[in-house]
């Protein structure tokens, strides 16, 4: 099997030969891989996809996924700022909602003409013209985009001051992921094989706050995309463990993970609704680890994950920039190493 027929397998709760293994770059890592300056990197979407490239190159038994990226173009459809580092990924500088009553103004942004949504849509269209196909779009959630405009304390804030306006907002952001997934969709073609939805925002968020403010509003984009998409899969790095029932509702294929608390009893909660995909420490591991700790930490994991099918493994989130490139190759060695089914999970 290759890596792709192994995570097709996977996700139907079936065992494939191996553990699959499947990375998400960071931009400052690609960068860094394909020496080239990062800012020359993110404004150029043949370097990326170069770079990519370059990375599939290097680690050919694990699924590398990348494609192009304009930072938080989402949020400057709304006015707000980023900040132009040289070599940094930009983040938000100024938010676009000031103030509580802006939200009653705000409108749904036209892909194709607000902030850097249109560029955004031009590099989709190099990624189609360099590569022939694009295999799947991603973007931000509502919510995560409704702290970006915000701010993440203030929009926090709002659900417990005035939760009347913190939905009014998350209507205008769902609609807006909305019209945004459908718009990439339409450019690459009018259907993708995965679709990546990230959103962090339970890890600042109660369990039964999550049921209000977060899960319906999810649930409400990948409705929408059925039929338009093959694979969802939805990304998360933060706190989760109290919502994975809650995660079930979105019915996703995939779901990347960070901290979803012991191991087993995840396993149990998600196994037939969901696919896990992770969780080695990106910092605590990949980063600061030694190679031992890497190649025991992913031996841990799929023992917990892997028995049955249902697992994919990769780190908790992206592959950040001075993740030694040993490290990785020890992780993919691993899921060879420890991945072989039939998996005992002992």
């Amino acid at each position: 099997m290759n890596v792709l027929e192994r995570v097709l397998t996977t996700i139907r709760f079936e065992e494939p030969d191996q553990v699959p293994v499947v990375l998400f770059p960071e931009w400052d890592f690609l960068a860094d891989l394909y020496d080239v300056p990062l800012r020359k990197l993110l404004n150029d979407p043949v370097l990326q996809i170069k770079a990519g490239n370059k990375m599939r190159e290097m680690f050919p038994d694990a699924f590398i996924a990348t494609g192009v990226w304009v930072p938080y173009a989402e949020a400057t459809a709304f006015g707000c700022k980023l900040s132009d580092p040289e070599d940094e990924i930009p983040g938000i500088m100024e938010v676009a909602v000031k103030s509580v009553e802006d939200i009653d103004t705000l409108e749904v942004p036209d892909p194709y003409q607000d902030g850097l949504l249109p560029r955004y849509l031009e590099f989709l269209k190099v990624q189609k013209r360099e590569a022939g196909q694009v295999l799947g779009v991603g973007g931000f959630g509502p919510v995560e985009l409704a702290c970006e405009i915000m701010g993440f304390t203030q929009f926090l804030r709002l659900i417990s001051i005035d939760p009347e306006r913190a939905h009014r907002l998350l209507r205008v952001t769902t609609e807006t992921v909305k019209t945004w997934f459908d718009t990439m969709i339409d450019v690459i073609g009018g259907s993708a094989l995965l679709a990546l939805v990230s959103d962090h925002t339970t890890g600042f968020l109660r369990a039964e706050k999550c049921t209000e403010f977060f899960t319906p509003y999810l649930k409400e984009v990948f409705d929408h995309l059925r039929g338009k998409v093959s694979i969802f899969l939805y990304h998360n790095e933060n706190y989760s463990a109290h919502v994975l029932d809650q995660i079930a509702e979105f019915k996703v294929q995939i779901f990347h993970c960070g901290e979803i608390g012991d191991l087993r009893r995840a396993k149990e909660a998600t196994y037939g609704k969901y696919t896990l995909m992770g969780n080695i420490h990106p910092r605590d591991v990949m980063l600061r680890g030694t190679p031992e700790m890497v190649e025991e930490k992913c031996k841990e994991v799929i023992e917990a994950l892997a028995p049955g099918g249902g697992f994919i493994l990769s780190v908790g989130g992206g592959v950040s920039r001075k993740i030694p490139l040993e490290h990785i190759e020890v992780l993919i060695r691993s899921a060879e190493k420890y991945g072989r089914y039939p998996i005992t999970g002992k």
